[in-house]
C-alpha cells in the first residue's frame, strides 16, 4: 500500500506540473508498465553461496508515464519498485515487516521527445536508453545502457530502392563521483566525466538491413573512481564496466584496490576509446532469417609503472600497459516454422596473448546486455534472477548455441529451448603469469575468463503460458557445466561451481 501511495501521489504531482506547464494545450496522458514477481532456487550467486540461502522471492514493478502534448512534443517518466533485485523480507531492499523502506524505489528513465520546427529531426534529452545497433541478438555487444544524454534521429532519405537514415547520441555515464586526495591536494569533481559518443547510419532495401556504426568515448583519468560509493541501488551496470574496459588486473586484484584504496597515477591525463562495427539482417530468403556483425574496439588508460601486480618486484621496473584492443564476429541463422523457429547462433572473440604486461586483446565493452541464454549470460524470461555464471559479453569466447524458439503445440503456451557450447580464447598461459590468485567472475562485475584448455556447456528451458490477455505464468530451468582446467588455474577453479543451475517460477502482469 506505501507504494501504491507513492505511485499515486507522483503520478498528481507530475499531472499538476504538466497541467501548469501547459493551460492552454491539453495533455495526453498515457500509462503502462510491467509488474514482475519471482520464486526462484539457484546456486549462482547470490544464491547458494557461502551459506546463502538457495530459495528467494523478488519483484520489480515499473511503471512508464508519458505526458503527450502532440506529435511534436512529450516526455516520459519510468518510475520502479526494486532498482536492483527486490528480496522479499529484506530491510535493505525495503521489504521487510511494514514494507515501508525507500531503498528500492527509483527512475529508470525521464525524458523529452521533441521534434525540432520545420524539420523531421527528432531529440530526445535526458536519462534513456542508449544503445549501440546489434540485429545477431537484438542487442549490442559494446553499449546498450541506461544513460543521461541526448539523442538524435534524422528521417530516412529514399535512394532508389534504399532508405538510408542517421542517429546520433552523446551520453555521460559517469560524472562527479570521484572524491580524492592526491598528493595531500583535494581533486573532488576534477577529471572525472566519461563521455560516449555514437553514430549509426541505418540502411534499409527490401528483405536487407545493413547499419555501419561507430562510437568515441572520452574518459578522464578519475572517471571510474568513487562509483562504488554509489551503489546503494545495487545495480551492477553502474561499477561493471571498469571490468570491460580494463585488462585483467594481477593478484586477483579490482578497480577499487588497484586504484581507490591507495592512489595510482596512470600517466594519462585524458583516456580515448574507440569502437566501430557493422551489423546486418537478410530477409530474402524466407522462411530463412540471417543476421551477421562485426565489431572492433581499444581503449588507451594509461600505464602503471613499476607494476608488481603480476609477480614481479618493483625493482624489475616493469610498466603495466593500461590498454584493450580487441574484436568480435557473430552469426545467427533461424528457421520459421508453423510450431517454432529453430536456430543456431555462433560467434568468436578475440582472446588475450600470454602477456599480461602489455594489456588485453579482448573487445572492451560496458558491460551491456548479451541475451544468448538465460543463466550463461543474460536472456531470461525474468533477468533479474541471480548472476550471470559467463558473463555479460562475448569477449575472450567462441560459442553456439542451438535452440528453438515460439514452440507450440497448445494454444497460449510456447516453449524456449536453448543448448550451448563455449570454448575460451584466452592464453592458457594467462592465469600464471598474470598471477591470477583468484577466478575474475566477481572483479568489478561479470567478466568471465576462460582459457582454451577451459570450456563450458548451457542448457535451458523455459516455458510461458497466457493465463489472461496481458498476465504470463514463467517457468524456466537452466543449467551451466562449467569446466576450468585444473593444470591452467592451479586450484583458483575451486573457488567456481562445476554445477550451476536455477530454477524460476515468474508472474508477470503487463499493462
Amino acid at each position: 500500500m506505501h507504494y501504491a501511495r507513492r505511485f499515486l501521489t507522483l503520478a498528481a504531482a507530475l499531472g499538476v506540473l504538466f497541467a501548469g506547464a501547459q493551460p492552454a494545450n491539453a495533455v495526453d496522458f498515457k500509462v503502462k508498465g510491467a509488474f514482475d514477481v519471482s520464486f526462484e532456487t539457484s546456486n549462482v550467486l547470490p544464491r547458494g553461496v557461502g551459506g546463502r540461502d538457495t530459495f528467494g522471492a523478488i519483484e520489480r514493478l515499473r511503471t512508464q508515464i508519458d505526458a503527450v502534448a502532440g506529435e511534436n512534443l512529450s516526455g516520459s517518466v519510468l518510475f520502479t519498485v526494486g532498482t536492483g533485485t527486490m528480496n522479499w523480507g529484506s530491510a535493505k531492499d525495503g521489504a521487510a515487516l511494514g514494507a515501508d523502506g525507500t531503498q528500492n524505489l527509483g527512475v529508470r528513465h525521464a525524458y523529452l521527445d521533441w521534434v525540432l520546427p520545420k524539420t523531421d529531426l527528432k531529440v530526445r534529452m535526458g536519462m534513456q536508453p542508449l544503445l549501440l545497433p546489434g540485429y545477431v541478438t537484438g542487442w549490442s555487444a559494446v553499449y546498450g545502457q541506461y544513460t543521461t544524454g541526448v539523442s538524435l534521429s534524422a528521417p530516412q532519405i529514399k535512394l532508389g530502392d534504399a532508405q538510408v537514415g542517421a542517429a546520433f547520441f552523446w551520453g555521460r555515464p559517469y560524472n562527479d563521483n570521484a572524491d580524492l586526495t592526491k598528493y595531500g591536494k583535494n581533486e573532488t569533481g576534477y577529471l572525472d566525466n566519461l563521455d560516449v559518443f555514437g553514430l549509426s547510419i541505418p540502411v534499409t532495401a527490401p528483405g536487407l538491413k545493413i547499419t555501419p556504426w561507430g562510437m568515441y568515448a572520452l574518459m578522464g583519468e578519475n572517471s571510474l573512481r568513487g562509483i562504488n560509493d554509489n551503489t546503494a541501488q545495487r545495480e551492477p551496470s553502474i561499477y561493471a564496466p571498469r571490468g570491460g574496459l580494463m585488462p585483467v588486473l594481477g593478484s586477483g586484484g579490482n578497480y577499487v584496490s588497484t586504484f581507490e584504496k591507495v592512489y595510482r597515477s596512470a600517466h594519462n591525463t585524458w583516456s580515448n576509446g574507440y569502437w566501430g562495427g557493422l551489423t546486418s539482417e537478410l530477409n530474402l530468403w524466407a522462411p530463412f532469417n540471417i543476421a551477421a556483425e562485426f565489431s572492433y574496439g581499444a581503449v588507451d588508460m594509461g600505464e602503471l609503472q613499476n607494476y608488481t601486480g603480476f609477480g614481479a618486484s618493483a625493482a624489475q621496473n616493469k610498466t603495466f600497459e593500461l590498454t584493450r584492443r580487441g574484436w568480435y564476429a557473430a552469426l545467427r541463422v533461424d528457421y520459421k516454422c508453423s510450431w517454432g523457429t529453430p536456430g543456431v547462433t555462433a560467434w568468436y572473440g578475440s582472446g588475450d596473448d600470454d602477456n599480461p604486461y602489455n594489456g588485453s586483446e579482448r573487445l572492451p565493452q560496458f558491460n551491456t546486455a548479451w541475451p544468448v541464454t538465460p543463466l550463461g549470460f543474460g536472456g531470461g524470461f525474468f533477468d533479474l534472477n541471480t548472476w550471470k555464471v559467463l558473463g555479460h559479453n562475448p569477449s575472450g569466447l567462441a560459442g553456439g548455441v542451438v535452440g528453438i524458439k515460439d514452440l507450440s503445440f497448445l494454444q497460449d503456451l510456447t516453449h524456449t529451448i536453448k543448448v550451448g557450447y563455449f570454448q575460451g580464447t584466452n592464453s592458457a598461459q594467462m592465469p600464471r603469469k598474470a598471477n591470477m590468485t583468484s577466478y575474475p567472475t566477481r572483479a568489478d562485475g561479470p567478466m568471465a575468463y576462460l582459457t582454451t584448455t577451459d570450456h563450458a556447456w548451457d542448457f535451458s528451458v523455459s516455458n510461458t503460458y497466457k493465463l489472461y490477455e496481458n498476465f504470463l505464468v514463467n517457468l524456466e530451468a537452466a543449467y551451466v557445466n562449467l569446466h576450468l582446467d585444473s593444470d591452467t588455474w592451479n586450484g583458483v577453479e575451486d573457488s567456481q561451481y562445476r554445477d550451476n543451475w536455477r530454477v524460476s517460477l515468474s508472474f508477470r502482469y503487463m499493462f
